[in-house]
Parts: C-alpha cells; structure tokens; sequence
C-alpha cells in the first residue's frame, strides 16, 4: 500500500471516529430510552426478565439507529462539545453515585419504587405474593396484609403503588450490581438527562454554546436531589425531551422515523407517570400545528401527523391499562383524575386527527394563514405575549396567597403536614396555604433569578421565531409550556422542597436553562464589536455553571447557621437504612415477619427479606399471636419498636440500633438542614402459647449503624 493510500485510509478512520463521537450523546440517549421502553413493555406482561428485556433492547436500538444521523462534516467545536457532554456526564453521575440514596424505608416516592425495582431484579413481575399472610391477618381486625397506599391487595399478591417503567429500569440494574446496581441506577438516568438537555438544545445553539443549559440542569441542587434517590422525574426528562428532539428533527428534517419514535417516547410517559397524558398532549399539538407549517406536499404531512396520533395515543393508553393492571388500588384512588386526563387527551387527539383528514383539501391553510395574518408584528407580540404571563406568574408572591380547602380528608390531611413545617421553621402558621404562588419563585432555587429571567425572555423568542418563521420551535414550547403553566397555577403538591419541585424538574427546570441559554446567546448577537459578543458568550457560559453552585450554600449571618449547604447534594439522603434492613433480616432468616407497629418498613422487610409479612397496627393477645403463628409452618417472628405490646418468656433487648439520616422538610427554600432518626428493634419468635421469646442481641450488644 502507498503512503499515500495508507493516509488516506487513516483520515477516514480519523473522520468516522469524529463523526462517531459528535453523535455519541444523542445515541446514549437513544440506547437508555429503547433500555427504558423495553424494560417498561415486559413488566407490563409480567416477562421482566434479563433474556426478553435485554436483547428487546438491543433489537430496538438497531432499528433506531438511523434516527440519530452520523455527521458528514464535523468541526473541532463539534468534537469538542460532544467530548465535554458525554464526559462531563459521566464524571457527574460516577461523583453522585458516592453518595447515593438509600431511600429503603418508605415515607415517600422514592422508597416503594427502589423497593419494587429491587424486587424485578429476581421476579418477571412486581405482584408480591402474600405466601399466607391474608390468612394471618384475618386474626384479628388491627393486623394487616398490605400497608397504607404504598402496598396494596389485590386478590393474592400485594402491588406496589404508582407505574412501572422506572422500578423495571433501575431493576437492570440490580442484574450488574445487585442492590448497589438499584441504588445508583437512577443516577445514570439523571446523566442521559444531562445528555438529552444537550443534544436539544444543540439543535438551536451550538455545540458549544449547548454546554451552558446542559451544566446549568447538572449543577441544579433539584437535578442532583431527585436523581440520587429514585423519583420518576429525571426519567421523564429523558422520554419528553427526546420526544421533543426526535419530533422536532422528524418534521424538519422529513425523517418520518424520528417522528414517530419520538410519538412512542412521549406516549410511554403514562407507563412512568399518571400524569403522562399532559406532556404528551402539548407535544402532539406543537408536532401537528409544526407539520401544518411546515413545507412539503399535504399528503405526506397529514399521513405523518395521523400516524403521530394514532402511535402517541396507542402507547399512551397501553400504559395507562398497564397501570390499571399492577396498580390497581392506586389507579383506583386517583380514578377521576385519571378519566379526566384520558378524556381531555382523547378529545383533543380527535379534533387534531379531524383536523389533519381536512388537509387533503386544504385544511392547513388554517395555520398558514393565520401565520400571514400575524406576520412580524404578530410574531412579536405572540412572544411578547408569552413572556408577559411567565412574569406576571412570576410577580403572584406580590399580590396574592393561595390557599387549600378544608373540606376532604386529603385536604385536612395535607394542611396538617403543612402546619407542622411552619412549626417547625418558626413561620407564621397558615396551614390552608398552597404557596402556590411561589411556583416560580422555586424555579429560582435551583437555577437563580438571573437565568429564570433569561428563561423567560428566551421563551418568548421561541414563541416569536415559531410564529414567524420556523415552526420546529414549536417542538420545544410545546414540552415545556402546557405542563408547566398548569403546575405554575396549581401544583397540587405538599409545598416542602425538594418534593415539591418534582412538578417542575421534568420540563420546566431544562426548558427554562435551554430557553435561558437562547436568550443569553441572542443577547450577545446584539452587540456591535466581535469582542463585545465574544466576552458576552464567555460571560454567559460561566454565569450557567456559576450561579447554580451558588444555590449550594447559604450565607445568613442572622441565621442560627450562618452557613450551611444544600442537604440534597451533601447528604446521602436515608443513609444508615440499608444496613439497618439487612441486620433486620439477618435476625431470623427464613421465617415470616410479624411487624408490630412501624408501617413505613412493611414492604422494606417484605422485600428485603423475602419473607411473608404482616403489619400489626397494635398490641395483641397471646391467644390471636398464636393462632397467627398457626398460619405458618415455621414460628414467626416478630419485629417491633413497641416491646410493651406484648407478652415475653424474658426481659427483650434491643436486638438492632440504627440512625438514619434524612434531609428536612423545607418550605420556601432549599433543605439546609437534616436529621437523624434513631431506631432501637426488639425480636422475639412466637412460642406455641403466643408468647414471645426474645432473640439474642448480636455478640457484644446491638450494634449501633449511622450513616
């Protein structure tokens, strides 16, 4: 071979590994989603298993592949800024994986999903059989088989509340590394999160310039919170950002592939969420009014955005049954808002299919002429229009209060909770407030004043731009904008941070660091030397990592902790619970558990031990303890914080002693603060006349765990 020959091979060697890495975080992206569509498709049929999740993946990956396109020209800022994202990624999820959750004991989300994915990893399905313990609980009417509306029965096997793409995907995996694999699994979700941030708003900056929204959403105390412990948020970042991408580049670019992927991405938001049918509502509008817009023969478009609907809305209610399926209970209690959300969607997918039948005939003219009617002075005034009502949003705190009623028990209940954290923080007590009119103030906590400013100029640009001229802007408002003014005006959440922030970590905190990050960058074009608008750039970018690490700690000389950080990023959030569970069901390994008094560790103990469990809801007598042992061949035993409850052969010790270490309930701010709980069990087995015989402490005492 010639030198010359033998160069040239090496250069297209060297140009295809360019190209390969400029499409590296997209194709990340699209791997972790076909991972999550699969995953969440066999739990649904009950085949959650290794050899059908898995290979389902790697068949659906193939195929998509062509969805990302492979770069014919690339540049060094391509290759740069592809580089830094997919590395900075990585560095980001390695560095939280060393302090991520062990949210095991279930007070809230994030408990029963780890402990439903942990129990995928060894079962095809998240139906938990009760293996006796309906039996044991028809003793009496205190004890039961399934706790509060974290586990519910439904005939003989005890369901898991809520939906169940993100345990099945967290479950893989347990398949690597056991219960560190659930652990951290989530965390990997929040780092293609970070990549699909990057690679849409790549398809409006550049690939530089895409950096900025990308560290802004990776710095973001909310971001780093809600993916070390396992929330659905940071999941559904990914399915409706990449919908947003692959919808956007399928009207577009004519890719009638990428289309319809990302038709499927943001149906599948129903098989994490019960709330899916609002994200996927905004992009199937935005896609359709786009296809309407955009140039191209009707016959096409039209065919195009008929079949949008009919994949959208199949995948949707095919998650919305799945839920129905393993969620029954759940499903149950929030069955009018469910109804109501499927019906709203199914009644506008209709009026947009009618819609689009019309085109054949000319129906499109509908948008296109009233895009001429506006014209420039409309585009302007849409935009305008829209950043006008973001900020009278965001003014609220100035002139108004929201409040809660007082007439069901959810809002007693929910009053209540919100009393006790203005207790707690010394505020003044108005339990019926929502602080609804704080919604976007919470924005604020996480990406400072500044970039929610800019967030919302860039909002109305794109809402310009979109009228006026390129109607794939639309892809981007319509992820963005209908759930977010819908959780803006009522959230419809206990107002604590970082559980309330959920609302707006899936659409609202990227949209508003990639709407930020155009607003900044348009700005900059304004100016009239080139080294005004390169300072500008270079000023911006380092305002999008800055500004959200100032939000990791707090200065108040006032305060009784004049300084003090943001617990999210530097606690490791329930830390001390695993091993209190493990040293549980190391106590008496193999027989069924009779927890006496302590609900939140039902499903923890059922699920980690993988014994039969019942919850005693108070003190029982020897003869009903007996007759509950009857129920199982082998004695069992009983785990209590409650040792007066019931009758023993000898004085209990303290068998296990546990601190476990949780953020604090913070209203009107990031948690600062964290407290420890201390846990002191006591054990016994039930002999043949219902008294317990206590268990041993370990040798040299209970030990003491800490986290």
């Amino acid at each position: 071979m010639t030198a010359h020959a033998s160069s040239s091979v090496a250069g297209r060697g060297h140009a295809r590994a360019a190209a390969a890495l400029v499409a590296a975080p997209e194709r990340i992206v699209l791997a972790a989603v076909m991972l999550a569509l699969s995953a969440g498709a066999w739990v649904s049929v009950g085949l959650h298993e290794p050899w059908t999740v898995l290979p389902a993946a790697a068949v659906g990956l193939a195929l998509a592949w062509r969805v990302v396109p492979t770069p014919t020209r690339v540049t060094a800022a391509d290759r740069w800024g592809a580089a830094i994202a997919v590395t900075g990624a990585g560095v980001w999820a390695v560095a939280n994986a060393l302090m991520s959750a062990e949210f095991l004991i279930v007070v809230r989300d994030p408990g029963f999903l780890t402990l439903t994915g942990m129990w995928l990893v060894d079962h095809p399905e998240s139906d938990i059989p009760t293996l006796g313990s309906i039996d044991a609980a028809a003793v009496d009417g205190s004890v039961l088989a399934d706790a509060s509306e974290a586990w519910n029965l439904r005939g003989d096997a005890i369901q898991p509340q809520g939906a169940r793409m993100l345990s099945a995907l967290i479950a893989a995996g347990g398949w690597i590394g056991g219960d560190r694999g659930v652990l951290v699994a989530n965390l990997a979700i929040g780092a293609v999160g970070i990549l699909v941030v990057y690679a849409l708003a790549r398809r409006v900056l550049g690939p530089l310039a895409s950096l900025a929204p990308a560290a802004a959403v990776a710095l973001s105390v909310a971001h780093i919170g809600l993916s070390r412990s396992a929330y659905t948020e940071p999941l559904t970042l990914v399915l409706v950002l990449a919908a947003a991408l692959w919808l956007w580049r399928g009207i577009e670019d004519r890719r009638a592939g990428a289309a319809l992927l990302g038709a499927v991405a943001s149906g599948a938001t129903s098989f994490i969420r019960i709330d899916g049918a609002v994200f996927a509502l905004g992009l199937l509008a935005a896609a359709v009014v786009a296809l309407a817009v955009a140039e191209g023969p009707r016959a096409r478009r039209a065919g195009l955005g008929l079949g949008i609907v009919l994949v959208q809305a199949g995948v949707l209610m095919a998650g919305y049954a799945a839920l129905w399926r393993w969620s029954e209970s759940y499903a149950e209690r929030l069955g009018d808002q469910a109804r109501t959300l499927m019906l709203g969607y199914s009644a506008v997918a209709v009026l947009l299919a009618a819609w689009m039948i019309t085109w054949f005939w000319g129906g499109d003219r509908l948008a296109t002429g009233l895009r001429a009617v506006l014209g420039r002075r409309g585009a302007i005034a849409a935009g305008a229009g829209v950043s006008l009502l973001l900020a009278v949003l965001a003014s609220r705190p100035l002139w108004w209060v929201s409040r809660r009623g007082t007439e069901s028990s959810v809002d007693r209940f929910t009053n209540s909770v919100v009393e006790s954290f203005q207790s707690a923080q010394g505020l003044e007590i108005d339990p019926t407030r929502t602080y609804a009119e704080h919604t976007v103030t919470w924005v604020s906590y996480y990406l400072t004043w500044p970039l929610v400013a800019l967030g919302i100029v860039g909002l109305g640009l794109a809402t310009m731009w979109a009228v006026r001229s390129r109607g794939g802007w639309l892809l981007l408002l319509g992820a963005v904008l209908p759930t977010s003014l819908l959780y803006f005006w009522n959230p419809e959440i206990v107002p604590d941070q970082l559980w309330a922030f959920r609302r707006f970590e899936p659409v609202t905190l990227p949209g508003f660091a990639i709407a930020a990050a155009v607003a900044a960058w348009w700005l900059a074009a304004r100016l009239r030397t080139p080294r005004a608008r390169r300072t500008a750039r270079t000023t911006a970018a380092v305002a999008f990592v800055v500004l959200p690490l100032t939000t990791w700690v707090s200065i108040d000389l006032r305060d009784d902790l004049p300084i003090s950080g943001a617990t999210p990023v530097f606690v490791r959030e329930m830390g001390g619970a695993r091993e209190q569970l493990d040293e549980l069901c190391a106590l008496a390994p193999g027989r069924p558990i009779i927890l006496a008094g302590t609900s939140s560790h039902f499903g923890s103990l059922r699920v980690t031990c993988d014994q039969p469990t019942v919850l005693a809801l108070r003190a029982l007598t020897p003869e009903k303890m007996a007759a509950m042992a009857g129920v199982w061949e082998t004695a069992p035993v009983v785990l209590t914080r409650n040792p007066e409850w019931f009758e023993w052969s000898a004085d209990p010790q303290v068998v296990e002693s546990s601190v476990v270490r949780q953020s604090a309930y913070r209203l009107q701010g990031i948690p600062r603060t964290y407290f420890d709980r201390t846990y002191s069990w006591y054990a016994g087995l039930v002999d043949q006349d219902g008294v317990l015989v206590p268990l041993d402490p370990p040798a040299g005492g209970a030990a003491v765990t800490s986290p």
